[in-house]
């Protein structure tokens, strides 16, 4: 079996109880029935949990593990970085509008990577986002991130993800911003509601930020067959598909503990994958794979997540009731993909 880089989708709010996302964070996590998903470099505080703002030592130490776990690049949520009267490129979306100036918070993980020696070990991509408004200093950034070796690419061409659905008009200026570096990046858009008809030629593949569903999933034999089946539909688009390989979905801390930017489906969600679970989303991946090498031809995929600990998708150790390190599930993916692909 050739090689498959895989990259983890990568939402960080593991921040401090004073910020806004990590407030949220650390009340749907840090309870009694959630505690069990709490990032291991969650600290135990009296009756409680704490996540402090991490050092870079902190952070490496996070992306040794993903390292170690097979992980070959970070799919970053790239936010706007700057107040909200510098973000002139972009109309943001008016829903959205309240969260604009706790954005930057979702930006200190991806910025103590590119301060860490490890980024040679482990790659990144951006997933920018067409419902937000930037300013010109972040479309900078990102181009100065694609021309770095360690920028995930394919075919020689930095992977740039679109979440928020197809629009031209967003794709079209990151080629713009790009171009003047002599870039060409590879596009991919974030499927919203399938639609093979229309006219997506400002893009290159289609993908998907997760496995999700608003309808009863009792097993994670039942997710991974949801997983299979969408993972199929995206073939009808005129385009290569850069799949989706799920390792859960299940959201119940929000929906338990609402927060004010998402909403979810009252149904019941798959429990967490047993290494059987693993291996067959792995199976799954690469018989698509082989079955349409003219679609599927990109030489990745993502998976969702590393770090998505309140929708139920994570890799990423947690935090064991005793204060050691639960590596389980990250431990059972490493296994899965050396067997597989003979990861040396």
């Amino acid at each position: 079996m050739k090689n498959i880089r895989i990259g983890a989708i990568n939402w960080d709010a593991g921040l401090p109880k004073d910020t806004y996302f990590g407030g949220f964070a650390l009340r749907n996590l840090g309870n009694d029935k959630y505690k069990a998903r709490l990032p291991f470099y969650a600290k135990k505080r009296g009756d409680g949990y704490e996540i402090p703002l991490r050092t870079q030592e902190e952070y490496d130490k996070e992306l040794m593990y993903a390292i170690e776990g097979g992980i070959d690049f970070f799919a970053f949520c790239w936010y706007p970085d700057t107040v909200a009267e510098k973000r002139t490129i972009w109309k943001d979306d008016e829903r959205y509008t309240y969260l604009s100036e706790h954005y930057p918070e979702l930006n200190i993980a991806r910025k103590l990577y590119l301060k860490s020696e490890l980024k040679k070990k482990i790659g990144m991509c951006a997933i920018m986002f067409c419902i937000n408004a930037y300013a010109e200093s972040d479309f900078e950034e990102l181009i100065d991130a694609m021309e770095q070796d360690f920028y995930e690419k394919i075919d020689g061409r930095p992977l740039v993800i679109i979440f928020g659905g197809y629009n031209a008009g967003f794709i079209r200026i990151i080629r713009q911003y790009a171009g003047k570096k002599g870039l060409n990046p590879y596009v991919a858009f974030v499927e919203e509601c399938p639609d093979y008809s229309r006219d997506y030629s400002e893009a290159d593949a289609v993908t998907v930020y997760a496995i999700m569903h608003r309808h009863n999933i009792n097993n994670f034999d039942e997710l991974l067959a949801l997983s299979e089946k969408e993972n199929k539909g995206r073939l009808n688009y005129d385009m290569s598909v850069i799949p989706m390989m799920t390792m859960g979905w299940n959201p119940m801390p929000r929906i338990d503990f609402p927060v004010p930017w998402v909403d979810y489906g009252d149904c019941t969600y798959a429990g967490q994958p047993e290494e059987k679970h693993i291996k067959k989303s792995f199976e799954i991946l690469n018989k698509l794979i082989e079955a349409n090498p003219d679609k599927v031809n990109t030489g990745c995929a993502l998976t969702f997540a590393w770090n998505e600990f309140e929708e139920g998708g994570y890799l990423c150790p947690t935090l064991n009731f005793d204060g050691t390190v639960n590596d389980r599930f990250l431990k059972s993916f490493s296994k899965i993909k050396k067997e597989i692909y003979h990861d040396s």
